[in-house]
């Protein structure tokens, strides 16, 4: 008897874990400060989504970014013309894509 109480509150502690919603920063433009000015706000990641942070920097300085819930996703950097666009992605926790975490 003591085994299946045990399993069944390890099975509900799973359960949920698992239903326990990884939130993001969303923010449509950050300026070269890292202050939101357009549409701040936390995004809830459907299945599959992660935390996105996108910078724009030129010549060391952030020029603009966005924060977003992203389906598709790459941490990486790609240099484009004389400015860098450096993207990162995470879901180890939520509001992991915080500008200067």
């Amino acid at each position: 008897m003591g085994k299946h109480i045990l399993l069944l509150l390890l099975g509900l502690s799973l359960l949920a874990s698992s239903l326990q919603a990884l939130t993001c920063f969303e923010c449509a433009r950050l300026n070269s400060q890292g202050i939101c000015e357009k549409g701040e706000r936390c995004c809830k990641a459907k299945p599959g989504e992660k935390c996105a942070l996108l910078l724009n920097v030129k010549g060391g300085r952030i020029q603009f970014g966005v924060q977003r819930c992203a389906d598709i996703c790459f941490s990486g950097t790609v240099l484009n013309g004389n400015s860098t666009v450096k993207m990162s992605c995470c879901d180890d926790k939520s509001f992991c894509n915080k500008l200067y975490a």
